[in-house]
């Protein structure tokens, strides 16, 4: 074992890492015992990249700093910094995108505990502050006033003796129904599940909260909350029904299987009801909706985290399917959606997903898809969600362009008169006698196949449930992603694809016959970090 004694006078341990397994082991302790631990993959040396642990909540103590390990590594090259990352390389980074949020060090995956309070949208989300890769389940936490631009804050919730910090939600308890409220706010509970540890064998869910806004968040005493029921049962969604004046929330259990618990306190559950929703596992969402904007005809929605959903009704009890299942995204890196909670000054569905994407040689891994507002809309083959990005983008639009009624024919291509790296478009095509058309979008193919009645983004394939006579596409593109949404939003592609830096074109095309360009629009972003590029 390696052994060394730090007094903690800066906030962050900064340690050196090599890339691989995580086949070592650190602990920080005081004269109480083990105050942090978790597993890494320590480096001798400088190591591959560096990663960090907070210790503020231990300024001025005395740590003993113990790692064990089957590679070579060496506590020498530990230290103390007041900044986490170098200020001159933050955001920066060859791969970083530039408006899709990604921790600034480790691997993050799942949002989970969205919520918003006092003009901030908090993204909770799984992450691993130790390496690019799965493991070590925190929650890691970041904010911001537009959706768009993020500050990340301190790791929110810890790993603890009931396992590490998986999947969950909060929600703000404006009514106190938990007790766990004060005199100076409601108290923004978290309901999660504890699990995916060795040093467990059973997933419970447990509860945390915050009575500072979510700057800092206290574990329950009377955890678990719910015991060990069946399988990896885990990733709890939280909502308020107002007509049965209860806390609702699914669960995970098995398979394709989910079931729903109820709450007059977010303490004490019953479980009342059970849904399967075949085709999908994990991460259940269920929310409703108004169909066309009519808050007269509402639906329900359940969905699960490959995008699989059923449109019903829910009483308050139980889920009622009222058409064959869907799925937002047939293909593509979006998994594990979330909704933002309850915002008293907007009353859109706000949804964001974990962009599973690698950024080879970065020292973070993976990142979150750009939010999206979600809706409902009646067509001859039923009622199918939308999904749309949110408007505030716009805050990053530099230049653009755009044309209106220009005809391709067979064979041509109209070059868009702007491009560069990172992209915002939409386009309109009337496919007319075309087979295919579409638009490349720096270096990478979007197009529609009449024949084939399908819509392709590079690899990706997205069957349509019904054939198009026009093409319409929303495609946003930053450094490693494309993600389109197409024919109103009914279709998503979240394709990871590691672009290029000298394919900045945009080019519109038509095959097999004439096609016309409604409109095409291009616009420039500028990046979303404050000092990023």
């Amino acid at each position: 074992m390696l052994r060394r004694s730090i007094t903690v006078d800066r906030q962050y341990l900064v340690l050196p890492v090599a890339k691989g397994p995580m086949s070592g082991h650190l602990r920080l302790r005081d004269e109480s015992g083990t105050v942090r631990e978790f597993d890494i993959r320590l480096a001798d040396g400088a190591g591959d990249y560096q990663v960090f642990s907070d210790l503020e909540p231990y300024r001025g103590a005395k740590l003993t700093v113990e790692y064990e390990g089957d590679t070579a590594a060496s506590l020498d090259g530990i230290f103390l910094a007041d900044e986490p990352v170098d200020p001159g390389e933050i955001y920066r980074e060859r791969l970083r995108p530039q408006f899709h949020f990604s921790s600034r060090r480790g691997w993050n995956n799942d949002p989970n505990g969205l919520f918003y309070y006092g003009g901030e949208y908090h993204l909770l989300y799984q992450h691993n502050p130790y390496s690019t890769d799965w493991g070590n389940l925190h929650w890691g936490h970041a904010v911001s006033t537009d959706l768009v631009q993020w500050t990340e804050l301190p790791v929110a919730l810890y790993p603890d003796a009931l396992g590490t910090m998986s999947t969950g939600s909060s929600v703000v308890d404006y009514e106190n129904t938990s007790g766990l409220g004060s005199d100076e706010g409601p108290a923004i509970v978290a309901v999660y599940t504890a699990g995916h540890a060795d040093w467990v064998d059973e997933f419970t869910q447990c509860v945390a909260f915050s009575t500072d806004g979510g700057r800092s968040w206290t574990k329950y005493d009377g955890n678990p909350v719910m015991g060990h029921i069946i399988g990896k049962n885990r990733d709890p969604k939280v909502i308020w029904h107002p007509e049965t004046e209860r806390w609702i929330m699914p669960l995970y259990m098995d398979q394709s299987d989910y079931a729903i618990f109820a709450s007059p306190n977010l303490l004490e559950w019953e479980h009342v009801s059970d849904f399967t929703l075949r085709g999908a596992t994990e991460c259940p969402e269920l929310f409703p909706l108004p169909v066309d904007g009519d808050e007269d005809d509402r639906r329900w929605v359940f969905w699960g985290a490959n995008s699989t959903y059923a449109v019903g009704s829910f009483d308050g009890t139980a889920f009622r399917p009222e058409q064959s299942l869907r799925m937002l995204q047939p293909d593509g890196c979006a998994y594990a959606a979330q909704t933002w909670g309850e915002n008293p000054d907007d009353d859109r569905l706000l949804q964001m997903a974990w962009f599973r994407q690698v950024m080879p040689g970065m020292p973070f891994g993976q990142f979150m898809t750009i939010p999206w507002s979600l809706g409902l809309i009646r067509r001859d083959d039923g009622i199918v969600l939308t999904a749309d990005p949110v408007q505030e983008l716009e805050v990053l639009w530099e230049e653009q362009w755009q044309e209106r009624d220009v005809e391709l024919t067979a064979g041509t291509e109209l070059e868009a008169g702007l491009g560069g790296e990172l992209l915002d478009l939409e386009v309109d095509i009337d496919l007319g006698e075309a087979d295919s058309a579409g638009v490349v979008v720096r270096g990478v193919p979007v197009w529609y196949d009449r024949s084939l009645g399908a819509l392709f983004c590079g690899s990706y394939t997205a069957l349509m449930t019904v054939p198009l006579r026009s093409l319409r596409l929303r495609i946003l593109a930053d450094r490693t992603s494309i993600e389109v949404f197409a024919d109103g939003g009914t279709t998503l592609v979240a394709a990871g694809v590691v672009l290029r830096p000298e394919d900045q074109e945009v080019r519109l095309f038509a095959r097999g016959g004439s096609a016309l360009v409604r409109k095409v629009r291009v616009s420039r972003l500028r990046t979303a970090w404050p000092f990023g590029g």
